[in-house]
């Protein structure tokens, strides 16, 4: 049953890119009305920070890869074309699938000369490609008084739209429509998108969360800007795209709250109370391929003697099912969602497990939220180094007694109190030097 469910996904797929069954789809232009990035040396910038994305890394993912052979394995080759129309629109266009021999500009995947000759979205549902292109080499972007020497330029407002991003930020089942990517739509329902923060402010703006204005210059000799937007495109992954970006990204997205009592009897019950809250994404946390990518919560019991227990796990992703039931299923065999308990835009999650109170304290307890851009078994697999990144971590102590509690605070005082009393020593002992000197020098000239 299962290769009959497969071969039927197959089939729907192909019937699709051949334009048998209504469907989103990309015209044929030849690779030569796109320019490869080499040719944008009036916005080097800009370019360099584009290399460092995953916009540029699209083609050559070797985690999309290692999922793109999989998939056109078991569906005999016909889902390839569905994903390379995102991954590396100008190649498909230009016919350089499946052959692969690309050229400058069909190799870069998401390259400058395709975004900017994009002049809005088709008809119909947003997402799998929906774009428009128009390769009559007019550079189109966020500025209506750009003039280039090189190149034609025009206004776009659809540039600075959610939509745009959207276009390929949504990706829905070529056969059965089921949502299998829904970063566009997260953010529609939310409360970002009705407080008119768009992609674009948190995406492409220096640092976590809405820092806009970011003033500059957009190219060499170009006139100075109140704001312009970076090409950084910085999401979470950390093990492929430009790791510092991702990491602050990840650390700025989520809040961890413990709760728990300070004095608990040896031998009982410690309740543990931990919400995650989602305070810097305007989508899901985590999005995009989220049955591939991995976000969870781990809660530790720490006794007086290191001694460590888990005490309690939860992963944030979704879980797709076939047609048989079955789960988790392949994105290319998914038919339904099974579940999905991710974190919506400023939503939270909350959790309660129970500890035991050892004879002596502290326990202590800490909670860790964990994020990968893929499991382990997986990156050794494609032999890639995807590290584990902590999001954000927080502990308490629980003890056995006031007399307990009491005792810890007198043997750990706060080392910021001890640090801010240190330098106020200093200044002190600086300030009496300074007086001494200043009324010994007055002396010696009286």
């Amino acid at each position: 049953m299962q290769r009959v469910l497969r071969r039927a996904v197959a089939l729907a797929v192909a019937l699709i890119v051949t334009g048998a069954v209504a469907a989103v789809a990309l015209p044929e232009y030849p690779a030569d009305l796109f320019l490869p990035s080499t040719s944008c040396g009036c916005h080097g910038g800009l370019v360099a920070q584009w290399e460092q994305s995953m916009h540029a890394k699209a083609l050559h993912d070797p985690l999309y890869l290692y999922k793109l052979e999989k998939a056109n394995e078991e569906t005999d080759g016909a889902i390839g074309p569905f994903c390379e129309t995102c991954h590396g629109a100008v190649a498909m266009m230009a016919g350089e699938f499946p052959s692969r021999e690309f050229s400058p500009q069909g190799g870069e995947g998401v390259t400058c000369s395709l975004c900017h000759q994009i002049t809005g979205r088709q008809e119909g549902r947003i997402g799998n490609t929906s774009i428009v292109v128009n390769p009559d080499g007019t550079m189109r972007a966020q500025f209506d008084d750009a003039v280039s020497p090189f190149h034609e330029t025009a206004f776009s407002a659809f540039h600075t739209s959610a939509e745009f991003c959207g276009s390929c930020h949504n990706v829905f089942h070529p056969g059965n429509g089921l949502d299998l990517e829904s970063t566009y739509t997260e953010w529609a329902e939310g409360p970002y998108a009705e407080e008119g923060i768009v992609c674009q402010d948190c995406h492409m703006t220096p640092g976590p969360g809405v820092t806009k204005p970011n003033p500059g210059t957009a190219a060499a000799g170009g006139p100075e800007r109140p704001h312009i937007y970076t090409m950084t495109f910085a999401g979470g992954n950390v093990g492929l795209g430009d790791a510092a970006l991702a990491e602050e990204r990840l650390k700025a997205a989520a809040e961890i709250r413990l709760t728990a009592p300070e004095i608990v009897e040896e031998g009982s019950d410690v309740p543990v109370v931990v919400r995650v809250t989602n305070i810097g994404a305007g989508h899901y946390l985590p999005t995009g391929l989220t049955d591939f990518r991995r976000m969870w919560l781990e809660v530790v019991a720490t006794a007086p003697d290191g001694t460590e227990s888990v005490i309690g796990t939860r992963e944030f992703h979704t879980v797709f099912s076939d047609g048989d039931g079955n789960s988790p299923a392949d994105v290319w065999n998914a038919v339904a969602v099974e579940s999905d308990d991710r974190i919506p835009p400023r939503g939270h999650v909350e959790e309660v497990w129970d500890a035991v109170m050892p004879e002596k304290g502290p326990l202590t307890i800490s909670a860790t939220l964990y994020y990968r851009s893929c499991t382990e078994e997986i990156a050794e697999a494609v032999g890639v180094d995807i590290p584990t990144t902590t999001m954000a971590s927080v502990t308490k102590a629980v003890y056995t007694s006031q007399e307990e509690a009491a005792a810890a605070q007198r043997v750990a005082p706060d080392p910021g109190a001890n640090t801010m009393l240190l330098i106020m020593l200093i200044a002190g002992l600086a300030a009496i030097v300074a007086i001494v000197a200043y009324f010994a020098i007055r002396s010696r000239r009286a």
